[in-house]
């Protein structure tokens, strides 16, 4: 064979290669399993799995899986079975877990003194977890907190790197994994979109909400005029976000979306303290009401904003 034709047949071969792996993680490690469910299971859905004390308790999205975690150690429980799979964890500490909301895989935030690694866990071989370690980062920094793209792959990080200083990496199904600079240091809640690279956070200092761009690198403000505080989005790409005063207590809860500005829908008859707001909470009150909350209407619009408020226009 000619050195030529060598060089071209080897080039081929891995260019196949590479291929093969990477649509073996779009499709079958990542691929989903069902229709996508943003809010996942419960974690206080207990009830097929053995009655355990110690650890925190986390329902995959089916239900067929329960992990135990503790600072130190991680058991895999799968339903109707009495004996866990004990996950090695070596020398290092869990700081974050989640069941990935449409799929029996699980993300980990893992820490030493000098390291800090994003592990996937497939809960049918937890054996065998993908590692992506983040570089560049401080002593005894550890992931708090994660938002996950499903139908795109991405996985948004939120790293502590000192007390009320946070850093955000990114990473996707190719661990092409990389820091992305925010306006922000004291980052509170993080979101993602299901099926865009459209991430979503808040200044918790200046009441600040920003969306980023994950491919086009671009940022801007979102929020209306105020302070304001990032609760979440959801499968219909509903932003939900909440004006808070100066202590951080939610007032009043917005919903609205990319390119069209927010609405008040009700606010709280008192102030509540802004870690006690959930979004399975907020959707509830939506849906149902509450004696704790008046809905909004055209007559009692939230008078310390303008309602229906148009995105800011301040971008990068």
């Amino acid at each position: 064979m000619k050195p030529f034709t060598r060089v071209l047949s080897a080039f081929v071969v891995g260019i196949l290669l590479q291929g093969g792996v990477y649509l073996y993680l779009d499709q079958y490690m990542f691929a989903p399993t069902t229709e996508f469910n943003v809010e996942g299971a419960s974690k206080d859905d207990t009830s097929n799995f053995p009655d355990v004390k110690e650890g925190r308790k986390y329902v995959s999205y089916d239900h067929q899986f329960m992990a135990v975690v503790t600072n130190h150690s991680l058991r895999i429980y799968k339903a109707g079975e009495s004996t866990p799979k004990t996950v090695d964890l070596g020398d290092r500490s869990i700081s974050y877990f989640s069941w990935l909301p449409d799929r029996n895989y699980a993300i980990m935030g893992l820490y030493t003194d000098n390291e800090v690694v994003m592990a996937r866990l497939n809960a049918d071989d937890p054996d065998h977890e993908v590692d992506t370690e983040l570089e560049d980062l401080p002593r005894g920094s550890s992931i708090v907190d994660a938002a996950y793209s499903e139908a795109t792959n991405v996985v948004y990080m939120k790293v502590k790197v000192r007390e009320g200083a946070y850093r955000i990496y990114r990473t996707d199904a190719n661990y092409d994994t990389r820091r992305v600079y925010m306006q922000a240091t004291d980052i509170g809640r993080i979101a993602v979109f299901y099926d865009e690279d459209k991430f979503f956070y808040d200044n918790a200092r200046t009441g600040d909400i920003f969306v980023f761009d994950g491919i086009e690198g671009g940022w801007r403000v979102i929020n209306p005029p105020g302070r304001f505080r990032l609760l979440g989005v959801d499968m219909n790409k509903t932003i939900y976000i909440a004006r808070v005063d100066e202590d951080n207590n939610a007032l009043v809860v917005y919903t609205g979306k990319l390119g069209v500005g927010f609405n008040p829908v009700y606010k709280y008859n008192h102030p509540v303290t802004l870690s006690e707001v959930t979004m399975s909470d907020v959707k509830d009150i939506i849906t149902k009401g509450s004696d704790e909350t008046t809905k909004i209407t055209e007559d009692t619009e939230d008078p310390a904003t303008n309602s229906g408020a148009s995105e800011s226009s301040r971008s990068n």
